[in-house]
This record gives structure tokens, C-alpha cells and sequence, in this order.
């Protein structure tokens, strides 16, 4: 048993340093790599205190937006706490790092500080998730870490590390956030350390808020969260004194009210995106968009904007411009909401089947075609890059690009985990993990028709990334599954 103990924290120290050299060389090797900016930046940097360097401002030379990485941020002072409470928690992991660099004398932000705190902590948590799966065969354990280690660590998904993007926050938490409830598992059902427990339960609380915080299009994900923390808080209600029990019920409730917080702080963002649903989702391929607009409860007369998409040139827009119209708000905003779009595809459903065949059609493509390098390394803006990509690669040219494919392994997962759940009555290990998978599903399944009901046909990739990221999580379980049952008939024989 001791043996086997150390083999398995063999693998894991090797995970972690094939896992350190594979960061290192995608983002910090010169020359170094990143994202460029298509205006998501300047939301985080408002409300997060931080500001483009002078030098950048002065130069009439300077770009900013799609083509080249900007990496240096001038370190200014917060003015709209609220704003920033509440804004996401990407900005608290900003300003930590910003007040250490002002301890040091530092004014300027690089986003390479972040990279390295996404990269210990996205390292720690599956160095955790690998601890706590609590699995007992080395070969199984062997093609999980190698399986991690190709599919999660794709510079495809590290490349984000080095940006203001919400994106990396979304998925770094996310991990961690399973981290920790595997981590409850195993401290609560293996080790059997209840004396533990209480700082277990802070640390799935701890994770879910952050998740939850990281990206507005999480928001949908909270239901789902709230059931799974709470059923875990109750299942422990008996063994947890009163205060304790007490505090968690209070960051629970934070757990709720943080979400509304965020949401009410965003109406500007959501003004765009339910202009794209309308304008370039319902309407765009349309061939009634003037009764579309009647069963939406909008004037008809707004077909003249059908096909168009909130960020064009304004000269673009004949009578409803996206923004600072009164005449648009008067007639879309304040008439339009998210639950009229919902009950639009709901009676439509073939309009919904065919947005959905054609977010299929954009799946599983991590890349972006946003610029990855600094202006001082090329003038021609570079939207590819190579290193450590074997994954995002063969995911985009071999996997089938359709729902039946995506479906299929859906129902695959669903009807085995089902089976395991019913099987293990006693096992509440494996119940507790089998329920936290169910969670994850569920995330990803809300996901994937979040991006063309609510944005149309804008930006569908980059807003399934969140689907991506967990179905390539679905994809690992599957493979695993089938190699750990290999293995078994093989022992059995």
C-alpha cells in the first residue's frame, strides 16, 4: 500500500513539473505570445484601477484593438468600488497583484503576472483533482495525467493566461472549484478527517464565487452551483457546530445575491447583446422578419436593421442605431428582454434547431483569430501560433462538427454515470462525484445555445468557449472510463 502511495505521488510531482515546463514554453519563451484586445479589456481595466500607459496614449502610432498584444498597464486608483465589487472577480486577483507591485515601487501592470498566478493556481488545482479521484491503479492514473496534460494544457487554452480576457478566469475557477469538491470528497468519505471539514466546505464556497464571478455568461450556471454547494452544506448539517453551519449559510447567501449584483452592473453590455440576438440572430437569415418582429412584440418597421450587428460604423444603421438613440431605446431596448427571446425559439422550434446546427458547426475551435504577438515583434499582425497546439488542432479537423456527434456523448456519459449512481445506493463517495459530474454537464449543456440565442451570429466561437473547455472535460471521462474498464477485463482474464 505504501509503495503504491508513492508511485501515485511520483506521477504527481511529475505532472507538476511537465506541467511547469509546457506553460513555460508556450507563454514565456520569446517571443512571448498573448491576445490582442477586441474591446473586451477596457470593462476590466475601469473597474480594476487600471489605465493605458502614457507613452501608449501619446503615440499616434499606437494599436491597441484585434492586431497586436498589449501586455503594460499603468496602475491607477480605483473609482467605482461598487463598480468593482461587483464588476468580476478578475479584478480582485488585479488588484492583489497591483498592490504588490506598488509595496515594490512598481506603477505598471503586465499581464504576465497574471499568467503566472493562473498557471499555480490552474497547476494546484488538477494536482488536487488528481489527488483526490483517489484512484488506486497506476496505469489508470497514468492515462489521466497524460490526458490532462495534452487536452488542458493546448497552448490554445494557455495562450489566455497572458490577457485582461474573462475568459481564463472562467475556466482556471472552474477547475478549481471541481478541485474542491473532489478535495470534500476525499477528506470527508477516504480520510475520513472530519476535524477538516469546516475549512473544505469555506474552500467549495470560496471557488463557487469566484466561478460564478468570473464571466457574465456564467450567471446561468448559478442554479446549478446553488443546488450542488447546498446539498453538500446540508449533507454536513448534523456534524458542524452552530457558528460554523451559520457562516456558511452566510456566504451562501452571497453565493446568491453576488450573481444580481454583476448582472445589474452590465446593462450596457446587455444592450448589445440583445440588439446581436434580434438583429443579427432572429432576423439575420429570416425570411418573415417583419412578422418575427410582430411575434417578439416589436415594431415591424425594424426589418430595415435585419442582418446587422451592434459594432458596425454608424452610417451602417438606416433608423435604429445600437446605441445612443433614443428612438432604438424607445422601441427595442425598452420593449425587448432575454425571456421574450427565450419564448421566441421556444415557439419556434425549428429556428432554434437550425441556430443550434450551426453553433455546432462552430464547436470545438479554441483558437481566436485575434493577434498573438507584440507590433515590435511583427508589423504584419500574427493570428497563429504553434507551440504545444497538437490538441486544439485535432480537435478542429478530426472531431465531427454536428449535434449528433455532441448528443451522443452527452447520453454516453449520462446513461453510464446514471448506472454507476444507482449502483453505488451506499457509496457516497462516489454519489457525492457522480453529482458534481452531473453539475458540470448541466454548465455546459445551458452553454452551448447560450452563444447564438443571446449574441446571434456574432462571436459564436469565442462564447462557446466554456462548452468547449468542459466537453474536452466530458471527452477525458469517456476515454478514461472505456481504458479503466480495458484494464479491468484484462485483469479479470
Amino acid at each position: 500500500m505504501k509503495i503504491k502511495k508513492r508511485l501515485a505521488n511520483h506521477y504527481k510531482i511529475w505532472f507538476i513539473i511537465l506541467a511547469a515546463l509546457i506553460i513555460i514554453g508556450v507563454l514565456f519563451i520569446k517571443p512571448q505570445i498573448g491576445i490582442a484586445d477586441q474591446g473586451d479589456f477596457d470593462r476590466i481595466m475601469s473597474i480594476s484601477g487600471l489605465k493605458l500607459l502614457d507613452s501608449d496614449v501619446n503615440n499616434p502610432n499606437f494599436c491597441r484593438f484585434f492586431k497586436y498584444i498589449v501586455t503594460d498597464y499603468q496602475i491607477s486608483d480605483l473609482q467605482h468600488i461598487i463598480l468593482t465589487v461587483f464588476g468580476s472577480s478578475l479584478t480582485y486577483i488585479i488588484i492583489i497583484i497591483s498592490t504588490i507591485c506598488k509595496l515594490f515601487g512598481q506603477t505598471v501592470f503586465k499581464t504576465q503576472y497574471l499568467s503566472i498566478i493562473y498557471s499555480i493556481v490552474y497547476i494546484s488545482a488538477f494536482s488536487i483533482i488528481l489527488r483526490s479521484l483517489n484512484i488506486k491503479n497506476n496505469i489508470k492514473l497514468i492515462v489521466l495525467t497524460i490526458l490532462i496534460l495534452f487536452i488542458f494544457f493546448d497552448g490554445n487554452y494557455l495562450i489566455w493566461f497572458n490577457s485582461l480576457y474573462g475568459e481564463p478566469m472562467m475556466f482556471v475557477t472552474l477547475v478549481l472549484f471541481i478541485a474542491s469538491v473532489l478535495n470534500y470528497t476525499y477528506y470527508k468519505y477516504v480520510i475520513k478527517g472530519s476535524e477538516k471539514i469546516m475549512s473544505k466546505l469555506f474552500f467549495v464556497l470560496f471557488t463557487a464565487v469566484l466561478f460564478i464571478g468570473s464571466k457574465l455568461q456564467v450567471l446561468t450556471s448559478l442554479p446549478f452551483i446553488l443546488f450542488l454547494v447546498g446539498k453538500i452544506i446540508w449533507d454536513n448539517r448534523h456534524s458542524l457546530s452552530k457558528m460554523n453551519l451559520s457562516i456558511l449559510c452566510a456566504f451562501y447567501c452571497i453565493l446568491i445575491i453576488y450573481p444580481s449584483g454583476i448582472s445589474y452592473h452590465s446593462h450596457n453590455l446587455n444592450k448589445s447583446t440583445q440588439y446581436d440576438s434580434v438583429f443579427y440572430g432572429i432576423l439575420k437569415e429570416s425570411k418573415t422578419p417583419e412578422q418575427d418582429l410582430i411575434d417578439l412584440g416589436l415594431n415591424p418597421d425594424m426589418s430595415v436593421e435585419a442582418g446587422k450587428s451592434a459594432f458596425l460604423d454608424e452610417s451602417k444603421y438606416v433608423k435604429y442605431l445600437p446605441t445612443k438613440s433614443e428612438l432604438t431605446d424607445k422601441e427595442f431596448y425598452n420593449k425587448i428582454s432575454n425571456f421574450k427571446i427565450a419564448i421566441f425559439y421556444l415557439t419556434h422550434p425549428r429556428r432554434l434547431l437550425t441556430g443550434m446546427e450551426y453553433t455546432a458547426s462552430k464547436s470545438f475551435n479554441i483558437s481566436t483569430g485575434l493577434g498573438k504577438y507584440y507590433r515590435s515583434y511583427s508589423e504584419t499582425p500574427v493570428k497563429e501560433f504553434h507551440r504545444f497546439t497538437f490538441w486544439s488542432s485535432l480537435k478542429q479537423t478530426v472531431l465531427p462538427h454536428n449535434l449528433y456527434f455532441i448528443i451522443s456523448s452527452y447520453i454516453i456519459l449520462l446513461v453510464f454515470s446514471l448506472y454507476k449512481y444507482i449502483k453505488s445506493k451506499a457509496n457516497l463517495e462516489i454519489k457525492t462525484k457522480i453529482l458534481l459530474l452531473w453539475t458540470i454537464m448541466l454548465i455546459s449543456v445551458v452553454q452551448f445555445p447560450m452563444p447564438f440565442v443571446g449574441n446571434g451570429y456574432a462571436d459564436t466561437s469565442k462564447q462557446l468557449f466554456l462548452f468547449n473547455f468542459i466537453f474536452d472535460g466530458l471527452l477525458i471521462s469517456i476515454v478514461t472510463i472505456v481504458i479503466s474498464k480495458l484494464i479491468d477485463l484484462i485483469k479479470i482474464k
